[in-house]
């Protein structure tokens, strides 16, 4: 595998773009208030964002089933779920059966199904579709930084110290890279540990030289200046993480735990913007009905209580969530009981300030492309809604061109 995609091992901090340098944000010794963009006020909870990226390609036929669809029972005959299991939306699409409380979220008006979701010229490699995805062009990583990672250069151009983006996991997403902003990733607080690290970094600048930096400062006492705070930080993020009290009970689930925490940065007020985190999975080339009803459950369990325990504070009703994946699967299944690589799938928003309800439009089922469903919303046109819409900045800069944002699902 690319070493650019490999996993860091746990306990490892990774820090986007800004290497060593950019860890300086947790060192200050100090828990920051609301950190609000150029141009916004500092008394109120800002607007952020949750991303929970279905790693793997999540197969949307099995999410929001047409079950309707006389092709879709046709083209799966070895894992298909039967109408009277479906948890019917309409006359043609509902949930997967294990998506019960998600369905609950939809009936109060909180969650929109975007159908169709995906861009031209598909890809199925996960590396490409995902750099896609995380970059917001079709260039991929050519075109430089994330889209939360130049998100962060409109929000914040002069604070480059604070910690406005942070993934929860052992692997940080490209859509997260900065070239001028600290960007973090750990896999769990608790387990946060800057001191081992620290100690690696002294060693480091012990052996370093280099040229002075504006202000008199060498990059080798920055370097210096972090190892020294290390273990003030790391016990300031244990202690945010402990002294979170959920309103209500997480599953034991990687992905249950990873939203708790996630809910605890949200809530936290250290002027974390946006938090990353991935459900791993999603790639059923084998075993699908067993392995997807399972992520199903998962899915359903971990989002909702987030979603519960976010309701209702001033934090967690300004948080909006967007539920994505790198691509879907295909229409028919395969000879393992699987379905290979696809394209096209429903995107999840959902949250206290999202008009719930079906959105974009549903791919055909007999307009195929090579056995593969052809999208029928770009997904950049959901990101620039995001970004104007929701953060009230230019979608443009960030995605390289103009995509009229998809609108209507705002409350």
């Amino acid at each position: 595998m690319n070493d650019t995609h490999s996993n860091y091992g746990r306990r490892q901090v990774l820090l986007g773009g800004g290497a060593l340098l950019g860890a300086g944000f947790l060192l200050s010794g100090r828990t920051r208030a609301w950190a609000a963009p150029a141009g916004a006020s500092a008394t109120e909870a800002p607007r952020t964002l949750l991303l929970l990226e279905l790693n793997g390609g999540n197969d949307g036929l099995d999410t929001v089933i047409p079950f309707g669809e006389d092709l879709y029972h046709a083209s799966r005959p070895r894992t298909r779920i039967a109408p009277e299991r479906v948890l019917r939306l309409d006359d043609y699409r509902g949930f997967h059966p294990k998506l019960t409380s998600l369905r609950r979220v939809w009936d109060e008006g909180r969650l929109a199904i975007v159908e169709g979701v995906g861009y031209p010229s598909p890809n199925h490699s996960h590396f490409t579709s995902l750099d896609i995805w995380h970059t917001g062009q079709l260039t991929g990583r050519a075109s430089g930084d994330g889209w939360i990672g130049r998100l962060m250069a409109r929000l914040y151009p002069d604070d480059r110290a604070e910690p406005h983006a942070v993934h929860v996991g052992q692997s940080l997403p490209y859509s997260l890279h900065s070239s001028t902003h600290p960007i973090v990733c750990f896999d769990s607080p608790p387990a946060y540990r800057w001191a081992e690290n620290g100690k690696a970094i002294a060693e480091a600048a012990a052996r370093r030289t280099g040229a002075m930096q504006p202000g008199g400062a060498r990059p080798v006492d920055t370097i210096r200046g972090i190892a020294a705070n290390a273990n003030v930080s790391s016990a300031e993020v244990r202690r945010a993480a402990a002294r979170y009290e959920p309103r209500v009970e997480y599953p034991r689930s990687d992905v249950g735990q990873d939203l708790r925490t996630a809910a605890a940065l949200i809530q936290s007020g250290i002027g974390v913007r946006v938090v990353s985190v991935a459900h791993y999975g999603y790639d059923t080339h084998e075993d699908h009905r067993r392995r997807h009803d399972q992520l199903m459950g998962e899915l359903d369990l971990g989002l909702t209580a987030l979603l519960d325990d976010l309701r209702g504070t001033p934090a967690g009703d300004n948080c909006l969530v967007v539920v994505y994946s790198e691509f879907g699967r295909r229409v028919a299944d395969n000879a393992s009981n699987g379905i290979d690589h696809g394209t096209a799938g429903p995107l999840f928003l959902c949250g206290t300030p999202v008009r719930g309800g079906l959105f974009g439009r549903h791919p055909s089922m007999t307009e195929l492309h090579d056995g593969d469903l052809i999208h029928t919303t770009d997904f950049r046109t959901v990101y620039a809604s995001v970004l104007e819409r929701w953060f009230g900045v230019e979608s443009a800069p960030i995605l390289g061109a103009r995509h009229e944002p998809l609108t209507g699902f705002w409350a």
